[in-house]
């Protein structure tokens, strides 16, 4: 077969595929003549611009001395970046060179890819934006891994493309811009990139920086399968598993990761490990569906490192064994899970399977923020907010809890909100504040009623009305906030926003008495001459009330009471109950409990 002058074109303005197509065709002599060197060269090429297979065969070449001097420290170079990326291939010829040799330590393989970033390469410039991007060799540095992802970007690698636009959407070591991040993907995968097509697939599927729309997802996934991408038939397979922008198909999901694991891929092992161990496509085998699990957590899959943990904190499908349930979330944390960092963040401020250890928290924390996982920015931001365990600095705090309530989490929401109230990070604006606290007030955030009701009441940020003040008042008593309780006895003991009524006023008085309300328990007492009982109800009661009347942490926190059986018999279903009214309400948390419960089922 001849190979035409369009081919070499495309390979010469830096299209990866191209230039793969040409070194196997001087690597096999097919339409041109056998030349091991021509083909090295097209091959390293294509390697450089992020062709995992290339990558690979670059590897071999470097190994085996094939027109190029001999050097294990390149071939494990090569094959690490195809291995990271799952290729199966890489992943056991670097097993078969460690077992003869020593594993290169990690400041060795930082040493060598900055070298080779400071030469000019490309494929070094991403690899050292990885490494910097993971604290491999180096310390964890989010800004400087952008900045080598953008300078390899800029040569054409489709790695460090793509890795650059992640890092715009979730905000890695530059300005978060997911409008600029997934217009970067889009291009790329127009291009023909299948990881861009993956990356761009996810996007859709969680709504992040564009619409949810889960047909979308499956279409892009399926364009990355029937280009040959691995990662795109697993995903293809996962979409028929889960139900994502097509109809469940059990049979078709577990085809499709037979397919990929069959060259034992570690993505289609996982696949298949959660069909055996939840009865998908195939009869429920426990033992083969752990042992499958734990082949592609030890390839590492990042999503089977983080099952494994579950499983092991719980002791569903394996021995409950909570320090190693902390190891597995920890070994995916290391690899840039942010999930995983996150919860390691928590494993070692709470003591869960390490001893307790600020600092590494809060670095495992600033890891998962910075990779964009939102309850991480939340707990990073608090903690500049505070000084709890970092310098106090109001501007980080600010802008770290900017994201987590861009993100849509409520707590960071108020915080952000209050921020501009008290001049926090940031220049003091009531105005702003208040049009934040009335958002949040709106979707039943107690904290925020009762802050526009003062507003109201008082004038400021905006025109003094009573009524409104009243009405704020009341939602917010209604949801269990305590001072809002205080405040709606106050305006029905003063006729301020509504008739006067003694006996109203004296019921609202009560129920912000019976929460340890020490003003509204003086009020009480003096009309009542009776004692008011704080200690009567239990924190299980307190926290009902609340949740019947619409406050969402307290949902959340009755359905763990619920699930762990604190205060109350427990019950699987009740919790399920609880943590699904939450979420459909927007309580992140909620959510990822009943990704958790599923993932334990299956």
């Amino acid at each position: 077969m001849e190979y035409s002058d369009e081919l070499i074109a495309r390979a010469d303005t830096g299209d990866a595929n191209a230039c793969f197509a040409l070194g196997q065709a001087y690597a096999i002599g097919e339409g041109v003549g056998a030349d091991s060197e021509k083909a090295f060269s097209w091959y390293m090429k294509a390697a450089s611009l992020g062709h995992t297979a290339s990558q690979y065969i670059a590897g071999k070449y470097y190994a085996n001395g094939i027109a190029v001097e001999r050097s294990i420290d390149d071939a494990v170079n090569w094959y690490t970046r195809a291995a990271l990326k799952g290729y199966q291939d890489a992943a056991s010829a670097l097993g078969d060179i460690f077992e003869r040799s020593d594993v290169p330590d990690d400041q060795k393989l930082f040493t060598h890819n900055l070298k080779g970033a400071e030469g000019g390469s490309a494929a070094d410039m991403y690899m050292l934006g990885l490494l910097y991007n993971l604290g491999i060799g180096t310390n964890f540095d989010p800004v400087k891994a952008y900045e080598m992802y953008s300078k390899s970007a800029d040569l054409g690698n489709t790695d460090a493309i793509c890795a650059k636009a992640v890092c715009m959407i979730r905000g890695t070591g530059t300005r978060r811009d997911r409008e600029g991040g997934i217009a970067i993907l889009r291009e790329s995968a127009e291009k023909g990139s299948d990881i861009a097509m993956c990356e761009l697939a996810l996007c859709y599927e969680k709504g992040v920086g564009v619409p949810k729309d889960t047909h979308e997802t499956f279409r892009l996934y399926s364009k990355a399968a029937d280009s040959g991408s691995k990662l795109g038939k697993y995903n293809l397979g996962r979409c028929y598993m889960d139900g994502i922008g097509v109809s469940k198909d059990p049979v078709r999901a577990n085809s499709w990761f037979t397919v990929v694991a069959s060259s034992g891929n570690r993505d289609g092992e996982f696949g298949l490990a959660r069909c055996l161990l939840g009865g998908v496509g195939v009869d429920r085998d426990k033992a083969a569906g752990v042992k499958l699990l734990e082949a592609a957590a030890e390839k590492g899959q990042t999503d089977a490192m983080v099952m494994l943990a579950q499983l092991y904190a719980k002791g569903v499908q394996v021995r409950k064994d909570p320090p190693l349930s902390a190891e597995w979330y920890k070994r995916a944390a290391d690899m840039g899970d942010p999930y995983a960092e996150f919860v390691t963040g928590d494993n070692y401020a709470n003591g869960n399977g390490f001893r307790k250890n600020s600092k590494r928290a809060m670095y495992n924390y600033e890891r998962a923020a910075n990779h964009g996982h939102a309850l991480a920015c939340h707990a990073v931001g608090a903690a500049y907010l505070s000084g709890d365990g970092v310098a106090k600095d109001e501007r980080k705090g600010f802008e770290w809890c900017s994201r987590s309530a861009e993100d849509g989490y409520m707590k960071s929401q108020y915080i952000v909100a209050e921020c501009y109230a008290k001049g926090r990070g940031v220049k003091r604006d009531v105005r702003k504040a208040l049009e934040l606290h009335s958002k949040l007030g709106e979707k039943g955030y107690g904290k925020s009623q009762l802050f526009v009701g003062t507003c109201y009441l008082n004038g400021e940020g905006v025109d003094r009305n009573e009524k409104k003040a009243f009405e704020w008042f009341t939602k917010g008593a209604e949801v269990g906030n305590i001072i809002a309780q205080y405040w709606l006895g106050y305006c029905y003991g003063n006729g301020i926003g509504t008739k006067s009524d003694e006996k109203k006023a004296l019921i609202w008085y009560t129920k912000a008495a019976e929460q340890g309300h020490v003003a509204s328990r003086e009020i009480v007492e003096s009309f009542t001459g009776t004692s008011i009982d704080t200690k009567s109800k239990s924190p299980f009661d307190s926290y009902m009330f609340k949740a019947e009347n619409g406050d969402l942490e307290a949902m959340y926190i009755i359905a763990r009471y619920h699930e762990e059986g604190i205060g109350v018999e427990q019950n699987p279903n009740e919790a399920k109950h609880w943590y699904n009214k939450a979420a459909g309400m927007g309580h992140t948390e909620s959510k990822k409990a009943l990704l958790r419960l599923r993932a334990v089922k299956h």
